[in-house]
């Protein structure tokens, strides 16, 4: 019974390598430049216009003989262009920004996440996890309560790591991918609210089944995650006494979404994002005893105390 509960312990362990790899952010990896954003999300200035100067007889005359000046009492003449309102800034929210389409509002989303990335401010993040019914069938089935106590151990939240404004900060916001960009077809929908000054933007990513890793899933542009093979390469590290059939495993990533809040000067002050990973594992073998191993997982991500 000893060496099967170690076993256990083991599956488990590697399963819960999977919380362990959905971390936010990707520190310490290299950052590229990321494109630029004038195509994202820009205002064209109006044009003012304005007509000539109306000519009248009143006229200004000089002490000098033979010459006059014009004094205009039409409109006023043309300003210098540059002296005109300045275009927008191209991060400000617009008004209107919770009656513009979807790509739209996703447009200004991936702008602003970017900025944070670019600019580096300072910010504290928070990330936990929380590992919660997790299963095993057969005669396994019957340590439940162990399994349950050792569970309980392998979740919670790690303690806020503040990252100083500038090159403290790696870059380490949102997914671990540079530049940040969500797709269209990497959303499921995408509102925005006012809270007083601010604006609240609620993405909800879409569910997706075995995900790939680093690129070509919507989930792993959005956090990072681990991939089925990452899990079972986990699990056949325990070899001598596990073994895992890659075809016959499954992680479903469900209800993902991002929070961010942005202030009126485009400056995200916080965010936050979750999601929920359903693990299945059939036809595990731990020594001579087969099982099936189910296991859901929830990923938390907090991001505040933004020092722009």
């Amino acid at each position: 019974m000893k060496k099967t509960l170690s076993s256990v312990l083991a599956v488990m362990l590697a399963l819960a390598m999977l919380g362990m790899f959905a971390a936010c952010g990707g520190g310490g990896g290299t950052t590229t430049e990321a494109p630029t954003t004038e195509d994202l999300f820009t205002t064209e200035p109006e044009i003012e216009t304005t007509t000539e100067p109306e000519v009248t007889s009143d006229t200004e005359i000089t002490d000098e003989p033979g010459t006059t000046t014009e004094t205009p009492t039409g409109p006023s003449a043309p300003t210098d262009p540059n002296a005109t309102d300045a275009p927008a800034d191209k991060f400000a929210p617009p008004a209107n920004l919770n009656t513009l389409g979807k790509a739209e509002q996703l447009a200004y989303f991936n702008l602003v996440a970017n900025r944070v990335r670019e600019e580096r401010p300072g910010f504290t993040k928070q990330f936990s996890k929380i590992i919660s019914d997790m299963k095993f069938t057969g005669v396994v089935s019957l340590v439940q309560g162990i399994i349950d106590n050792v569970v309980a151990g392998l979740t919670g939240a790690e303690d806020p790591k503040t990252y100083a404004k500038g090159t403290d900060n790696k870059g380490d916001f949102l997914s671990e991918i540079t530049p940040f960009k969500l797709e269209l077809g990497d959303v499921a929908s995408i509102s925005s609210s006012k809270s007083g000054d601010n604006w609240v933007m609620v993405v909800k990513i879409i569910s997706e089944k075995n995900p790939a890793k680093p690129t070509g899933s919507a989930n792993a542009r959005a956090y990072s995650i681990a991939s089925r093979q990452e899990v079972l390469d986990e699990i056949t590290g325990f070899a001598s006494v596990i073994t895992a059939d890659v075809n016959d495993s499954t992680l479903n990533y469900n209800s993902g979404t991002i929070n961010l809040t942005i202030n009126s000067k485009g400056q995200v002050i916080s965010g936050d994002y979750k999601f929920l990973v359903d693990a299945i594992a059939n036809n595990v073998s731990i020594s001579i005893l087969k099982t099936n191993v189910t296991a859901r997982m929830t990923t938390t991500c907090k991001y505040y105390d933004f020092k722009w």
